[in-house]
């Protein structure tokens, strides 16, 4: 058997989670998909799936193998390209993931400007809030703007990602505006999420601190859709600065408790761990870093 070829039609089964998907991606019968991974089974002397009639799951060695076929089809798939151009020519599909305000705001402006420098690289962009695994979603990299948990992938920093406080002159003329965190007690505020109790802010100012509990009318995963909560007159809202700056710099939405941060977070880009990322995917990353340190951008966290 081609083992290289085998690699490829377990890897894809996995990231489209089915024999047939894999197949279509692949341009192959579904059968040959199957043999490939049974031969692969047959030649390790372990199972790499568990099969049921409506789903796959990796086994645990199944999941330390997945992991490593990757690393062998980046190495694969970027000596190739460097045999083929001599120049390392950048082509190929790229599947990214990232939150729908970043990905409209800012991901969307930039992406012309990098088919440009990469015209053979095919985008495929997925914008969600959700949180998503990369590897089951089968993404070459996920922007992500939080602060990051421990996890088995890779996370390069793209940005630091300030948030600011801000509401409409409405709501301040007729609620007040807050002097300190505390203040916001009495204030309604839009807050990121589902917590249907409220939710804690924690603001500093030089070596002091104040976390706060807060209750308002509205929690929503979108900070777009607070943005027009805010500027409507619903209360006040912690959000990013490249939602609000507009607003602000026209006075739809005044900025308040100025001297006081939120928590720092950053923009991330994860990706699946590779001693060799394929060149495709460092193109993207690099171009991103580049652009992103000319002008920081911020998220909900």
């Amino acid at each position: 058997m081609d083992r290289i070829d085998c690699m490829r039609a377990f890897v894809a089964t996995v990231d489209a989670n089915g024999f047939a998907a894999a197949a279509r991606n692949l341009h192959v019968p579904r059968s040959k998909v199957s043999k490939q991974i049974q031969a692969l089974e047959d030649v390790l002397g372990v199972q790499l799936l568990l099969r049921t009639t409506r789903s796959l799951h990796l086994t645990e060695a199944g999941c330390e193998y997945y992991e490593a076929c990757r690393d062998v089809i980046a190495s694969v798939e970027e000596a190739e390209q460097r045999a083929r151009s001599g120049l390392a020519e950048v082509h190929g599909v790229l599947r990214v993931n990232a939150p729908m305000s970043f990905g409209l705001c800012r991901l969307g402006p930039l992406l012309p400007r990098f088919h440009g420098l990469y015209p053979k690289v095919e985008l495929q962009l997925v914008l969600s809030d959700q949180q998503v695994d990369p590897i089951k979603g089968g993404f070459d990299v996920t922007l992500r703007i939080a602060s990051l948990a421990d996890s088995s992938l890779v996370a390069r920093h793209l940005s630091p990602a300030p948030r600011v406080m801000v509401a409409s002159p409405a709501y301040l003329d007729r609620a007040g505006v807050p002097e300190t965190p505390r203040d916001l007690i009495r204030h309604q505020c839009l807050n990121y999420g589902y917590l249907q109790g409220g939710a804690s802010l924690q603001l500093s100012k030089g070596s002091e601190t104040q976390r706060v509990h807060v209750t308002g009318p509205l929690h929503a995963n979108n900070g777009d859709l607070l943005a027009q909560g805010a500027e409507a007159g619903m209360g006040v809202a912690l959000l990013p600065l490249f939602i609000v700056e507009k607003a602000l710099r026209e006075g739809r939405l005044v900025q308040v408790l100025a001297d006081w941060e939120a928590p720092p977070i950053s923009i991330n880009a994860v990706y699946p761990s590779a001693r060799r990322v394929p060149l495709k995917t460092r193109a993207f990353l690099d171009f991103l870093a580049a652009e992103l340190a000319v002008e920081p951008v911020a998220s909900v966290g």
